[in-house]
């Protein structure tokens, strides 16, 4: 279902949309755009081993965005 940010704004008003925290610069028309870390992981191999643990190198994304 697409909802236009009225209809986003009217769900969160009434409890139906819950986004934690909340920031009205990320609502756009018809969507709002989510951020999940200022972390990125990847895997150290080439090759993945699902039979065991992976090892991974944690980046941290500095405030220009790019790596």
């Amino acid at each position: 279902m697409i909802l236009s940010d009225k209809k986003i704004l009217e769900g969160i008003e009434q409890g139906e949309i819950v986004i934690e925290p909340f920031q009205r610069h990320c609502l756009g028309t018809n969507s709002y755009d989510v951020h999940l870390s200022k972390w990125l992981a990847i895997y150290k191999d080439h090759v993945l081993d699902a039979r065991r643990h992976n090892p991974i190198e944690y980046l941290e994304i500095p405030e220009s965005g790019f790596i």
